[in-house]
């Protein structure tokens, strides 16, 4: 028997947390326009062959709670829940839901393989202004997503009653950063697991030739040198005015690490500008996202070069320090581990 998603009025709901999500859902009219689904990745760069992550949310706007009924199922009675079950975020057409779009290849996937849905699922009590979520590995019912590529993920759950965002993943080897300057070159290592939207957003403007023509701003000899900005000044941002949330760890601030610039007290302002640490700053540590580390021999002795470029009274260089160009390329693969007790 086919269930339709189903709005009720509940005298005992079970109560969710509040949202506190980044991205919007589309919206649609009629009885669910007050109900939105919405879709984020943790990392959007993946590397060829890790597992894929996607959180899967529905979120009530509304001043009334809601009961959120899988199609094609049983429902069962709702109970305590720790989040979204599988079988609701595989209920759309043909108990898909979740579309992804190679970008490269241009062929669509629907359905999930290896998935088969229960013969019943639990009701969801969404109560009034909240949300209900579930992370899921969509390599395990995606494996189209192993292969290297870019790919266009949407979900639309309940019979295709409502539509998520799209989000855009690349699924590629590592990657590192050749900041190219008159100095010489610096090549960066990146903090996938630790700062994966800033990494994202590096890599995106690099891509774009933002950064080329640019300069370093801003020098303190032996401590930091700070660029990035398109304005040359230290107030610019990206065009698109995009900011980002803090991703901060407890990574030390020290030699060689590669940090977002944020206004003063404000760690969610992260746009464009960035610096990289000559020394151990320990009061720096947790306040700003370090995104990435120099390597090699090479990239310390332009460093050192940079340092040594005489300043003016207020910290900008004598003569600009361009930034020639910032090339995004494959990482060297990383060496195994070698085992206690082998050679």
């Amino acid at each position: 028997m086919h269930h339709q998603v189903r709005l009720a009025l509940i005298c005992g709901v079970l109560t969710l947390g509040p949202s506190a999500l980044g991205q919007d859902g589309v919206r649609l009219e009629g009885e669910f326009s007050t109900l939105r689904a919405i879709i984020q990745a943790p990392e959007r760069i993946v590397a060829v062959g890790k597992p894929i992550w996607m959180d899967f949310s529905i979120v009530n706007d509304s001043d009334r709670p809601v009961t959120l009924t899988a199609p094609g199922v049983r429902p069962d009675r709702p109970g305590l829940l720790a989040g979204l079950p599988l079988t609701h975020v595989f209920s759309g057409h043909a108990f898909g839901g979740l579309t992804v779009e190679s970008l490269d290849a241009k062929r669509v996937w629907d359905v999930p393989m290896d998935y088969e849905p229960e013969a019943s699922a639990p009701q969801v009590l969404l109560a009034p202004r909240s949300s209900v979520g579930v992370r899921v590995e969509v390599t395990r019912f995606y494996p189209q997503l192993s292969t290297a590529g870019r790919y266009r993920l949407q979900w639309r759950p309940y019979d295709g009653s409502l539509t998520s965002n799209a989000v855009v993943l690349e699924v590629a080897p590592r990657k590192q950063a050749i900041i190219q300057t008159d100095q010489g070159g610096m090549t960066v290592r990146f903090f996938y697991d630790e700062a994966p939207e800033t990494v994202a957003n590096f890599v995106e403007l690099a891509r774009s030739g933002f950064y080329n023509g640019l300069t370093f701003h801003r020098l303190h000899p032996g401590i930091f040198i700070q660029g990035g900005d398109p304005t040359g000044d230290g107030t610019g941002i990206r065009p698109d005015g995009k900011k980002l949330m803090a991703e901060l760890s407890d990574r030390p601030q020290t030699r060689g690490t590669l940090s977002m610039a944020t206004l003063r007290d404000d760690p969610d302002s992260a746009s464009c500008q960035f610096f990289i640490c000559n020394t151990r700053m320990k009061d720096w540590d947790g306040r700003y996202t370090i995104f990435g580390q120099l390597e090699g021999d090479a990239s310390y002795e332009t460093l050192d070069k940079l340092m040594a470029l005489p300043t003016l009274e207020d910290h900008q260089p004598k003569r600009p320090i361009v930034i020639r160009s910032i090339r995004i390329v494959n990482a060297p693969p990383e060496e195994p581990v070698a085992e206690a007790g082998m050679p």
